[in-house]
């Protein structure tokens, strides 16, 4: 009787999963003739709360003030934005809650899922099954190829922000490298193997990859084993309070060890309880990030419209990547519902998967085996210097050869 039991989930699993994976065209929504004439409503989960809150309050800051901006200007073909924001409190369980929540309500477009990766990974099954266009705010790899039809992702994957690291690396002569990843986490697992895979290509050993936990307080072991694999830098993949640690120790330890980051600590959320720590860290951030620097031009253009509302809404203060996702998210529900001339959730997702368009974090090429959109022309390298993001020699050279346009 076990057995027979196990089986039935199996099957309901299965009829579940290809229900949420069968074809669609514009007109399977399910938003009404009145609906199309009312709000277009835009759901939202993020961390708010727990140790990923400085994602998710970027997110929300930015999708926010988007928003406003949008309904301040005739809103979308005369139609004003709602946008409904839930915690899910960096659970896994309550972000797909929170999504399924959403989701079940008939007048919500879209959703814009977490920062956090393992949640958005977790909820992108429910957006298959529930037949709502997802944009998720963490780079999910698994979602790139499309397979899931009704899933996107919007920042960058592991793949892209490992090649354009790797690519650096190359660049500037860094022949070793050690990696020190979250465990158990789908961002930092898949930025780890994503990272080996490139740097397997570009020729750049990696002398140890080790997982940590996210949740420790104290990462003296993983630095000794850095120091012992006489690597020249150590590559961190995690987000959240731990990469704040790592840097400390690391700056206490082995100073004399060059530290990378990713996205994920392109905030003052990390510089300033980092301090001193930070200076000199060197990280893959999101072009938009050191805006300050980029040349003249549509790109540029693009991103000082949010920044510079942002800066006077926030005592000067840069946006951090996460806004940068919140903000992109936001224009590219914008963007596929003016395309389809509708807010029919089939009508939005197969706008979104024809999109060639330029947003602020870069140029956005979906197709149908391509929900990831962007390359590395849309990554810079910044160095932490007196606690802001300064774009490298080597990302001013890209800046001039290799701007998304």
């Amino acid at each position: 009787m076990k057995h027979k039991g196990l089986l039935t989930a199996a099957v309901l699993t299965t009829a579940l999963a290809l229900a949420g994976c069968s074809t669609t065209s514009g007109n399977t929504g399910t938003s009404s003739k009145k609906a199309e004439t009312g709000p277009i409503t835009i759901g939202m989960v993020v961390p708010l709360t727990g140790p990923y809150a400085p994602l998710g309050t970027g997110d929300k800051a930015a999708a926010e003030q988007e928003v406003a901006t949008i309904n301040k200007a005739g809103g979308i073909d005369g139609r004003q934005v709602k946008l409904i924001v839930k915690d899910d409190k960096t659970d896994v369980t309550q972000s797909v809650t929170e999504f399924n929540q959403l989701a079940s309500d008939k007048s919500v477009s879209a959703i814009l899922s977490s920062s956090f990766a393992s949640a958005s990974a977790a909820t992108a099954p429910s957006a298959a099954t529930n037949q709502i266009p997802m944009l998720a705010l963490s780079p999910i790899s698994v979602l790139a190829d499309g397979s899931n039809k009704w899933a996107f992702t919007v920042p960058a994957t592991p793949e892209v922000y490992a090649q354009a690291m790797v690519d650096y690396f190359k660049a500037t002569g860094v022949k070793s490298i050690a990696i020190g990843y979250a465990g158990g986490d789908v961002y930092g697992q898949t930025g780890n193997d994503a990272t080996k895979a490139a740097a397997s290509k570009a020729g750049v050993d990696i002398a140890l990859d080790e997982a940590y936990d996210q949740t420790a307080t104290d990462f003296s072991a993983l630095i000794t084993h850095v120091q012992n694999s006489k690597a020249e830098g150590l590559l961190v993949w995690g987000a959240g309070p731990a990469p704040v640690i790592i840097t400390k120790q690391m700056a206490a330890k082995a100073p004399d060890i060059q530290v990378y980051m990713t996205g994920a600590e392109a905030s003052t959320l990390y510089v300033k309880p980092a301090g001193a720590a930070a200076e000199g860290v060197i990280m893959a951030s999101s072009i938009a990030v050191p805006s300050d620097q980029l040349p003249a031009g549509p790109l540029k253009t693009k991103i000082d419209a949010f920044v510079t509302p942002w800066k006077a809404a926030n005592d000067g203060v840069n946006p951090p990547q996460f806004a940068f996702d919140g903000l992109t998210g936001i224009q590219l529900v914008k963007a596929a519902i003016e395309k389809a001339k509708s807010s029919d959730r089939g009508a939005i997702r197969d706008a979104l998967e024809s999109l060639d368009v330029l947003m602020p974090a870069g140029r956005y090429k979906y197709s149908p085996t391509n929900h990831a959109g962007l390359t590395t022309d849309a990554v810079a390298i910044v160095e932490v210097k007196d606690g802001k993001f300064v774009a490298t020699d080597y990302s001013l050279g890209q800046f001039k050869t290799n701007l998304p346009k």
